[in-house]
């Protein structure tokens, strides 16, 4: 048996009543974190966004323990690794449902040197359909500082924000969910299959802008036939989506043990923020 860590002892170490408190300030740091990366995104995008949905699922709900385990990684400010974020899919999303996880397998993420998990070292149980792994923007360098920012870092033509990143590989994990895949099969869409990596990475990528086919400056952005393959992913995605969504009867959330976001809400005027801090504060 393999020897356990300082943090393992520590926590072996603490009371019932210690645990239950220890539990309760990880769950709140998680709520505060999710909170503060769904403030940043684009309303489309948040859990009750247009395109949300499935990162809500991925994200999972309340104290469930199938919550996703979201571990960050750094590079110790060396700037920003090839890897922005990783999800491990299941062996059913992978379409080998009767093929066993191996927690051994080294993903492309462990193999990069210069990665340094925070905290405690990553659980291998936290991988196939469990945990997304994302990176931290801690440095002050400059590209750090720009992923870390509203506007983002631009990379080979891709705007990247830390906030879209934990969006995304949430995403990865809604569509690799229990309940999705069976939606698949249920319905016959994709041919009853889980979506492959490179549809679901062209859906994903075509919800970066929620109006594509009225977006001008994309338009003469990009070549007629690139314009016209975006707003056509981007249909098809907004159509799965609605069909998910109506799938999800009562029943089925019950059994999967997920909850329908509330619809996500215009992002508040920053001027009436201020004034409302402003007035909380005393000022």
């Amino acid at each position: 048996m393999a020897e356990k860590t300082k943090f393992e002892r520590w926590l072996n170490s603490l009371t019932p009543d210690q645990r239950k408190a220890f539990d309760a300030s990880v769950e709140f740091g998680d709520q505060e974190y999710m909170g503060e990366v769904q403030r940043k995104l684009p309303p489309e995008r948040r859990f009750g966004g247009e395109f949300g949905l499935p990162s809500a699922i991925g994200y999972g709900k309340g104290t469930n323990e199938d919550r996703a385990q979201i571990r960050s990684y750094t590079t110790g400010g060396r700037g920003l690794p090839s890897i922005l974020g990783a999800y491990t899919k299941s062996m059913r999303g992978l379409g080998r449902p009767d093929e066993k996880f191996d927690p051994e397998r080294r993903s492309a993420l462990v193999e990069t040197p210069v990665i340094q998990f925070m905290g405690t070292p990553p659980d291998k149980t936290a991988r196939g359909g469990k945990g997304v792994s994302v990176f931290q923007p801690v440095g002050d360098n400059e590209a750090e500082r720009a992923y870390a920012s509203k506007e983002g870092f631009m990379r080979s033509g891709k705007r990247y924000t830390q906030p879209k990143t934990v969006a995304h590989e949430l995403t990865h994990r809604g569509l690799d969910s229990p309940a999705f895949l069976d939606f698949l099969e249920e319905t016959g869409r994709n041919r009853g299959r889980p979506l492959s990596p490179s549809l679901e990475h062209g859906y994903i990528d075509s919800a970066e802008d929620s109006n594509v086919e009225y977006d001008e400056l994309l338009r003469y952005d990009r070549n007629a036939g690139d314009f016209r393959n975006l707003k056509g992913k981007q249909k098809e995605y907004r159509n799965l989506i609605g069909e998910f969504r109506e799938w999800l009867t009562p029943e089925k959330q019950e059994k999967y043990g997920v909850r329908l976001p509330v619809p996500a809400a215009e992002p508040v005027d920053p001027s009436m923020l201020d004034r409302l801090i402003d007035f909380i504060q005393g000022n």
